[in-house]
C-alpha cells in the first residue's frame, strides 16, 4: 500500500499545532510526486496553485492575502469537534495532512477587507473518506466564528434524509460540547440549530422545500452533489445567497452516473481551473481520483482517491470490492465510481491544453494587414456565446484573433451559477455584453463589417442554421460568404490543419482565455471514415470560437490544396 506522512494525534489541550507547516508539507510533497505514483494530476495542480498563490499574495499589490493565523484558528477548531461516529483512538477529530491542505486553503486567504477569499469549495473524493464530519467541522465553523448578521447555515440533499447526514453529524457535536453550546449560545432542536447570539439558524433543506421563503444562506452544504438530477435546488440556493458579503458553498462529493443535474458542470469548472484554463479566485477545487492511464486493480494506486486509506478507508475491505469488481461487471462500475472516483463516462477533450498553451504568442493586428486571412462566425446560440475570428497565415505562422457576444441575461445566469467568468471577461473587453435576452445581431453585423473592411478576409464561413437574415445582409454589403456544411468531412481538413499548427508550434492565439476555455471543451465526433468534427452535444460547454477557428482553417486549406494543383496545357 502506498504511504503518506499521517498525523498520530492532535495538540495538547490549550495548544494550537502549526497546520500551516503541515498543509505547506502536503504540497510540497504533491508537486514533487511528479511520476503520480500517490497523488493524481488534479491533486497536484491543487498544490501547485497554493504555492503559486502564497507566492501571489507576497506582492506589493496581491491579489489577495495571506493568514497563517486564521489557517491555524479553522483547524484547531475543528480537531476540538468529538467523533460522533465509529470508535476511535481520541476523543476528538484528528485531521489528516489532505484535510488540513483544503481546511489552510479555504480559510487561510482572505480578501482585503479580512473576508475569506474562496466562496465556492469543492471536495470530491471517494466513500468513506470523512466528507461529512469535514463538512460538518467546516460549516460549524463559519456558523460560529465568522461575523454574519442572522448567519443562515444550510445542508443541502436531493432527499431529506440526505440532507440530514451533515446536518446530523454537526447536531450531535453540538449536543456532546456543551462548552460550544455555551461560547457561541448554541441549542439544537429537531430540525435546527439555533444561535441565539445573532439569531442564526442551521438547519437540512431538501428539493422539495426549495421554493420556501426567507432564504438567504451565509453557508450551504451541498451534499453528494453528482446525485442532482436537476437544477433547481441549486439554480435556487445559489440565487438566495446575493445578499451576503462573504457566502460559502461546500459542494462534497463523490462520483457518480451521469444525469442531467449540476454536477457535470462543476466538475468541468472545477478541472479548468486546475489546468490553468479559467481564472477564478473565488473557487477551491480539490479532486481526489485515479489518473485515465492507472490501474483500476492496481492497490498502489488506491491512496489518489482516498486520501484516507489506512484511516477510515480499510485497505483489506477494498481489496473486498476490488476482488469482487474482477468478477461483476456491476460491481465493477460501482468499484470505479463509488471506490476510485472515476467518472461514469467521460468524453475525451481533443486539445493538448500543454501544447496548445505554449502558442500563446502576441497577435499584432496593425502587422496582419494585408496578410492573407480567412473568417468564420458561429451564430448558433442567440441566448449564450456568439462568435466570429479571423485567421493569417504569415510567414509560415498561423495568427487568429476574433470576438465573442453575450446577451446581458446569459452573463447574469453565468454568474449566479458561478460556473464560467463571463462578468469577468466582459469587464476585461474579451467578450461584448448587449442588452436583452438574445445577443444583438446588430451589434455583431457592425462588429463583422468593419473587420472584413480592415483586413479583407479572402472567404467568410458559416453555417445558415440561425444565420440566414444576417447572411443575406452581409452578402448585399458585399462581405465574400460561404456556406459550411456542418459535418465531418467539411471539418476534417480544419482540424488536421489546426492540430498541426499548434503541436508544431506554428500558432499564435494571443493567450486568450475565453478561446482557451472553448478549447478546453472540444470533443470530437467520428464518422464513418473517421473524419472528425466538433460535437457540440458532448463537449463539455461553450466551443463557438473553436468552431469558427476550424471552420476557417477548413477555408484556408482547401485554398492551399487548389492554390498547389499545377497547371496543365492539353
Amino acid at each position: 500500500m502506498a504511504t503518506r506522512t499521517r498525523r498520530t494525534s492532535s495538540p495538547p489541550s490549550g495548544k494550537t499545532s502549526d497546520y500551516v507547516a503541515v498543509a505547506l508539507a502536503y504540497a510540497e510533497e504533491a508537486v514533487a510526486d511528479t511520476k503520480g505514483k500517490q497523488f493524481g494530476k488534479y491533486v497536484r495542480a491543487a498544490a501547485r496553485r497554493f504555492l503559486s498563490d502564497l507566492k501571489k499574495a507576497q506582492r506589493k499589490r496581491p491579489p489577495f492575502l495571506w493568514s497563517p493565523g486564521q489557517a491555524n484558528r479553522a483547524c484547531a477548531f475543528i480537531e476540538r469537534l468529538p467523533h460522533v461516529e465509529g470508535v476511535w483512538e481520541t476523543p476528538t477529530l484528528t485531521l489528516e495532512p489532505s484535510q488540513i491542505f483544503f481546511l489552510c486553503n479555504l480559510f487561510g486567504f482572505r480578501r482585503q477587507d479580512g473576508s475569506r477569499r474562496f466562496t465556492t469549495a469543492l471536495y470530491a473524493v471517494a466513500r468513506k473518506n470523512a466528507k461529512s464530519a469535514l463538512a460538518a467541522g467546516i460549516a460549524l465553523y463559519v456558523f460560529c466564528t465568522e461575523p454574519e448578521v442572522g448567519p443562515q447555515a444550510l445542508s443541502a440533499a436531493t432527499t431529506g434524509d440526505q440532507a440530514r447526514i451533515v446536518w446530523g453529524v454537526a447536531k450531535r457535536m453540538v449536543e456532546k460540547l456543551s462548552g460550544l453550546r455555551e461560547a457561541f449560545s448554541l441549542e439544537p432542536f429537531a430540525n435546527t440549530i439555533a444561535r441565539y447570539e445573532n439569531g442564526g439558524v442551521f438547519r437540512p433543506i431538501n428539493a422539495k422545500a426549495s421554493t420556501q421563503d426567507g432564504l438567504n444562506p451565509s453557508m450551504l452544504v451541498f451534499d453528494e452533489l453528482h446525485a442532482h438530477k436537476t437544477r433547481d435546488l441549486f439554480d435556487v440556493l445559489r440565487s438566495a445567497a446575493g445578499a451576503r458579503k462573504s457566502p460559502l458553498f461546500l459542494y462534497t462529493t463523490t462520483e457518480g452516473y451521469e444525469n442531467p443535474g449540476p454536477w457535470g458542470e462543476v466538475r468541468t469548472f472545477a478541472k479548468q481551473i486546475l489546468d490553468g484554463v479559467v481564472e477564478a479566485d473565488h473557487f477551491l477545487a480539490l479532486y481526489y481520483a485515479l489518473d485515465d492511464q492507472d490501474d483500476d486493480f492496481d492497490e498502489t494506486k488506491w491512496i489518489k482517491a482516498n486520501p484516507l486509506l489506512g484511516v477510515s478507508v480499510s485497505l483489506q475491505k477494498m481489496r473486498e470490492y476490488a476482488t469482487e469488481a474482477k468478477q461483476q461487471p456491476g460491481a465493477l462500475a460501482e468499484f470505479r465510481i463509488k471506490r476510485l472516483n472515476r467518472q461514469a463516462a467521460s468524453a475525451q477533450a481533443w486539445i493538448d491544453l500543454r501544447r496548445w498553451k505554449r502558442c500563446g504568442g502576441a497577435v499584432d493586428l496593425d502587422a496582419l494587414q494585408g496578410a492573407r486571412c480567412w473568417a468564420a462566425f458561429d451564430l448558433a446560440s442567440t441566448r449564450d456565446m456568439t462568435a466570429w475570428r479571423l485567421l493569417w497565415e504569415l510567414e509560415g505562422v498561423w495568427y487568429t484573433w476574433g470576438r465573442y457576444w453575450v446577451p446581458e441575461s446569459a452573463v447574469h445566469q453565468r454568474t449566479e451559477r458561478g460556473s464560467v467568468p463571463y462578468r469577468g471577461w466582459v469587464q476585461s473587453g474579451l467578450i461584448q455584453q448587449t442588452d436583452g435576452d438574445v445577443t444583438d445581431y446588430a451589434v455583431v453585423e457592425r462588429d463583422i463589417l468593419a473587420d472584413v473592411e480592415r483586413f479583407q478576409p479572402l472567404e467568410v464561413a458559416y453555417d445558415t442554421w440561425n444565420a440566414s437574415d444576417l447572411g443575406n445582409r452581409l452578402t448585399a454589403a458585399g462581405v465574400p460568404l460561404v456556406q459550411f456544411i456542418q459535418g465531418a468531412k467539411s471539418y476534417q481538413p480544419g482540424m488536421q490543419a489546426l492540430e498541426r499548427a499548434y503541436i508544431g508550434g506554428k500558432l499564435r492565439h494571443g493567450d486568450n482565455p475565453v478561446l482557451t476555455w472553448n478549447a478546453a471543451n472540444l470533443v470530437p465526433r467520428l464518422d464513418v471514415n473517421m473524419n472528425m468534427a466538433p460535437d457540440k452535444k458532448r463537449s463539455a460547454d461553450k466551443i463557438d470560437g473553436m468552431v469558427c477557428l476550424l471552420m476557417a482553417f477548413a477555408r484556408a486549406s482547401l485554398h492551399e490544396e487548389t492554390a498547389s494543383v499545377p497547371f496543365v496545357v492539353l
